[in-house]
């Protein structure tokens, strides 16, 4: 019997949504299928997967599909560390509390500049947002999108702002540079958990400091999501947002992104309503408060994202997420403001998941009928699905096991090999729903 077949009849796989074939002819399983799957033994979520059903994270915590929002989410992160403890396992992604903007007191060190990344140019770009502009380990990030086209249009912006890295996802920290391409400029005012009851009372401060000629926002998700702030102050805050940032540079011209969907907007009606109720604020707000002086306008960002293939943890975008909420300002910039042309279309279907290929390396362990697989890790990926082929018996195809291994997990060793068998294995690293580069194949004889 095979590692993979005796893993499968020790753990048996349950009933979730049809798997897809993948052009190698493996056939792979959803999320939602592998996440309930997961045994203890393995070192992997068990017991705190089936206590509660951990669907997506929401700017730096993990959504809990039994405890509601606000102020009920501590005990909901209180109760996965009961879970996981339980089970003694180590976690892929501690669910931390709050993960707001970093203070000034704890900046992490600036990403150093690249060779060939351009600087200086005009006009100033401030973008101002929260994880989905932010970005994580391994991302291009939608500013990187709008850049290159603004570039490609002729326009050599300046983007400015406090902050010019990605959050990692992997460790939870502030201050990763492994931007898929680097080679653009990285400035921002964007982090995990930023919110506009928050940023507008500092907003006013770094337009002075950062002197942008342009303020494209995308914020107010975590506001309602985490927070639970009533419609009203939400359409309070954004006046207030918008009154600090022209009391510092009164000719400030201001593009607001709409938010765009994500599964929660897909799966709970009233979060659905309030969103689209701040959507319509955003809308009204900029037709009300627009003047000659200091134009607003709404970018339509979120038109063209579709929650299952653009999102890659169902709320935060992925390559082809990316391109969609930037072309929706690049628009508006072309349509209102005349900032270069409106994004091409159609949009290109580009690869997702973790671009960097795992390098994997297999050795015979010191007890028979099993083998030690270590590999680098890929930005970004929080989970790496081991394929195993017995070459001496033939198998004509590579089988995936049933779960994913963690980068803690990372040196792990397969057991039931058969003795004197040669095994081929590889890794593919995945990043919430979306999993990308394959590692090399590396073979070892069981002893």
């Amino acid at each position: 019997m095979t590692a993979s077949a005796a893993l499968t009849s020790l753990c048996p796989v349950t009933a979730g949504p049809e798997g897809k074939l993948t052009g190698d002819g493996i056939k792979e399983r959803s999320p939602q299928e592998v996440a309930i799957n997961k045994p203890c033994g393995s070192g992997v979520f068990a017991i705190a997967i089936m206590f509660v059903e951990v669907s997506v994270k929401r700017s730096g915590l993990l959504r809990l599909g039994t405890v509601q929002r606000g102020r009920h989410h501590a005990a909901a992160l209180a109760m996965v560390a009961v879970a996981v403890a339980t089970c003694h396992v180590p976690v892929v992604r501690a669910a931390t509390a709050a993960r707001s903007a970093p203070s000034a007191a704890a900046q992490p060190t600036p990403c150093p500049p690249v060779p060939g990344q351009p600087s200086g140019g005009s006009p100033r770009i401030m973008i101002v947002g929260d994880s989905i502009t932010k970005g994580s380990s391994g991302d291009y990030t939608w500013q990187y999108r709008l850049y290159e086209h603004l570039r490609a249009d002729g326009v050599s912006p300046q983007m400015v702002g406090p902050y010019n890295w990605l959050f990692n996802n992997v460790t939870n920290v502030e201050g990763d540079c492994s931007y898929a391409d680097p080679k653009f400029e990285h400035a921002n005012d964007a982090a995990w958990g930023m919110t506009v009851f928050s940023e507008k009372n500092v907003i006013g401060g770094k337009v002075t400091t950062y002197r942008p000629n342009y303020l494209l926002v995308l914020l107010g998700l975590d506001d309602i999501y985490w927070y639970g702030v009533s419609q009203p102050e939400m359409a309070t805050n954004l006046g207030s947002f918008i009154a600090a940032a022209r009391a510092a540079r009164p000719r400030i011209r201001i593009v607001l992104g709409l938010i765009p969907p994500d599964i929660h907007q897909q799966t709970d009606p009233a979060f659905a309503a309030s969103i689209a109720s701040y959507n319509d604020t955003i809308s009204s707000t900029a037709s009300q408060l627009s003047t000659i002086a200091s134009p607003i306008a709404v970018a339509q960002d979120g038109t063209d994202i579709n929650v299952a293939a653009d999102l890659w943890d169902g709320t935060h975008p992925n390559a082809n997420g990316e391109v969609k909420i930037a072309a929706g300002f690049a628009d508006v910039l072309a349509s209102r403001f005349h900032l270069g042309r409106a994004y091409p279309r159609p949009f290109p279907v580009l690869p997702t998941g973790p671009l960097t290929q795992p390098q994997l390396t297999v050795r015979p362990s010191s007890t028979a009928g099993q083998a030690v697989l270590s590999w680098t890790l890929a930005p970004g990926a929080e989970g790496y699905y081991v394929y195993e082929e017995d070459v001496t018996r033939q198998d004509t195809t590579f089988t995936r096991l049933p779960w994913p291994l963690s980068p803690a997990q990372n040196p792990w060793t397969a057991g039931l090999l058969i003795t004197g068998d040669a095994y081929a294995f590889k890794l593919r690293a995945c990043k919430g729903a979306d999993c990308g580069a394959f590692s090399n194949v590396a073979s070892v004889i069981a002893p």
